[in-house]
C-alpha cells in the first residue's frame, strides 16, 4: 500500500521562511566576497609578485629577445639573472646607453619604503589590470633613474594595498628605487598631501633638470574621491648617477632624429621585445614629457563601477557555472535522500567556482574599492 504525504500549505509563512533563508544566504555571499577582497586579491598579488620577480631578474637570460648587442650573453641594460632582492643594492650597474624594451605589465623597478615595510617589484602601466600585480609606473613619465619626476601609483586598499599607510611617511624618510640596470636611487620625501582626482600636474614634470619621485594613490581609504600625493627628491649623495637623457618604454611613440649611428626599430609593438640603441650620442628630438603631452584620463583610480563591460560575459557564465553546481547538489540530495552526500561532493567545487565569479565580479567595481 502506497502512502501520500499532503502537499505542504504555501502561506505567507512559508513565503517569509524562504525570504529568510535567502536573506542570510546573501549575507554570507557578500561576507565571502568582502573576504576575497581584503585577503584573495592580496593573495592574487603576492603571486604575481613572484612572477615578477623571476621576469625582473630574467632580462639577460635570452640574447636574441632580450639585446644582447655585445656578445657577452647577458642583455645589455639588465641584472644578472641569479640576481635576488635583497642584491640589487649591491649589483654594479652595467655600463650602456641601451634602453631594454618592456612590455605594459613587465616590472620595471624594485620600489622600497623601509619605514613602512614595503618592498614591491614596480610595472609598466598604470591599467587596472596593471595594478593588480604591484604599483604602476606612469607610463608617459620618465624611467627611474633619470630627470624629470617619475610617477608611481598604487593601491591603498586591495591587491597587496602596497601603499595602505603612505600617510604615514615624513619629511625625509627614504624610498628606495632600483631600475633594471641594479642602479639604486635613494629618494628623501619632501612633503605629503591631498589633491583632487584632475589635478594630473602632480605627476608632470615641471622641471627636468631635477630628479623627482611622486607616488600616488586613492583618499580617503575605500574611496576615490581625492588622491593622496606623496613627493620626493634624489639624494644624489646616496644614489647611482642619473641619466641626463629622457627614457621612454619602447613600446611608446620615440621621435628620434635618423643617423647613420642611430638604430631604431621600425616595429615598436607591445608584442615583440624592441631594442632602441644610440651607439653614439642620445637622441636630441626625445623630450620629457610634461603637463600639455601626457594623457590623465585612462587613469585607473577615476574609473567608476561597470568600467569594464567585458567581464558581464565572464561573470554570467561563471554564475551559471554556480548554479549548476548547486542544482546538481539538491539533485543528489533528491535522488539518494542524503544531505551529507550532497554537501560533500558540492562543496570543493561550489567554493572554487565562487571563487571565479568573485573574480569577474571585481572588475565591475570601482578599482579603488
Amino acid at each position: 500500500m502506497i502512502h501520500s504525504h499532503p502537499a505542504r500549505r504555501r502561506d505567507w509563512y512559508w513565503f517569509l521562511g524562504r525570504l529568510g533563508q535567502s536573506l542570510i544566504l546573501l549575507g554570507i555571499l557578500m561576507l565571502l566576497f568582502v573576504g576575497y577582497q581584503l585577503w584573495g586579491t592580496g593573495i592574487e598579488e603576492s603571486q604575481a609578485q613572484n612572477r615578477l620577480e623571476s621576469t625582473f631578474f630574467d632580462y639577460g637570460t635570452s640574447s636574441d629577445e632580450a639585446g644582447d648587442l655585445d656578445g657577452d650573453g647577458v642583455a645589455v641594460g639588465t641584472l644578472a639573472p641569479d640576481t635576488t632582492v635583497t642584491d640589487v643594492g649591491n649589483t654594479p650597474p652595467v655600463e650602456s646607453s641601451r634602453p631594454v624594451a618592456v612590455d605594459e605589465g613587465d616590472p620595471v623597478a624594485i620600489i622600497e619604503i623601509p619605514d613602512l615595510g614595503v618592498t614591491k617589484f614596480v610595472v609598466a602601466g598604470v591599467a587596472a589590470a596593471d595594478l593588480k600585480k604591484g604599483p604602476g609606473h606612469y607610463p608617459m613619465t620618465p624611467q627611474p633613474g633619470h630627470l624629470g619626476n617619475v610617477a608611481i601609483a598604487g593601491h591603498r586598499t586591495t591587491y597587496g594595498e602596497p601603499f595602505r599607510q603612505l600617510d604615514e611617511l615624513d619629511e625625509g624618510d627614504d624610498i628606495i628605487v632600483t631600475d633594471v640596470r641594479g642602479r639604486e636611487f635613494v629618494y628623501q620625501v619632501t612633503e605629503s598631501f591631498v589633491v583632487e582626482p584632475d589635478d594630473s600636474w602632480v605627476v608632470a614634470t615641471t622641471d627636468p633638470t631635477r630628479a623627482l619621485l611622486t607616488l600616488t594613490t586613492c583618499h580617503p581609504e575605500f574611496s576615490a574621491k581625492q588622491r593622496l600625493i606623496v613627493t620626493a627628491e634624489l639624494d644624489t649623495s646616496r644614489s647611482a648617477v642619473v641619466d641626463d637623457r629622457p627614457f621612454r618604454y619602447a613600446t611608446e611613440p620615440i621621435a628620434v632624429e635618423t643617423s647613420p649611428s642611430t638604430i631604431v626599430s621600425e616595429d615598436l609593438t607591445p608584442d615583440e621585445s624592441t631594442i632602441v640603441s644610440d651607439t653614439t650620442s642620445p637622441p636630441v628630438s626625445d623630450t620629457i614629457p610634461t603637463a600639455s603631452t601626457v594623457d590623465f584620463e585612462v587613469e585607473t583610480f577615476s574609473e567608476g563601477w561597470f568600467s569594464d563591460p567585458a567581464a558581464w560575459p565572464h561573470v554570467l557564465g561563471w554564475l551559471a557555472v554556480l548554479l549548476g553546481v548547486v542544482a546538481g547538489g539538491w539533485l543528489i540530495h533528491r535522488r539518494w535522500m542524503s544531505r551529507l552526500l550532497a554537501f560533500t561532493l558540492t562543496t570543493a567545487p561550489f567554493f572554487v567556482v565562487l571563487y571565479f565569479v568573485f573574480q569577474n565580479v571585481n572588475r565591475l567595481l570601482p578599482p579603488n574599492l
